[in-house]
């Protein structure tokens, strides 16, 4: 008798597969990362983790798991990725120094336009 099975995720990242992995464990489900090659190359020698889509890592349980393991990842919140608006600004300002101190005569520019402000 074979064990049936549902895929109840997927993902190009090894390391993201196995973070869901382990969320499922962490709640008592049995897991099985799975990974399958798109393009014939196998695991061992795959670059994995690029974004190639040369493959993806398949998070699978039993059959009869599988509504209970959607409903632990469907409560698993998305972070939010993005970055406050004063980081940004920060960035920026950051890198347009970083590329103005390379510019040849530049420092003696500013310092000329700050002691025009006095």
């Amino acid at each position: 008798m074979t064990l049936k099975e549902a895929i109840v995720a997927a993902t190009d990242s090894e390391p993201i597969a196995e973070v869901i992995a382990g969320r499922l464990r962490a709640e008592g489900i049995a897991v099985r990362v799975r990974y399958d090659s798109q393009a014939g190359i196998p695991r061992q020698i795959a670059p994995a983790g690029l974004g190639f889509g040369l493959g993806a890592f398949r998070i699978a349980v039993a059959a009869r798991d599988a509504e209970r393991a959607r409903e632990v990842l469907a409560d698993a919140e998305p972070r939010d990725r993005r970055r406050s608006p004063v980081f940004r600004a920060v960035a920026v300002l950051v890198l347009i120094a970083f590329v103005l101190v390379w510019i040849p005569g530049i420092l003696d520019e500013i310092r000329a336009l700050l002691d025009l402000a006095r």
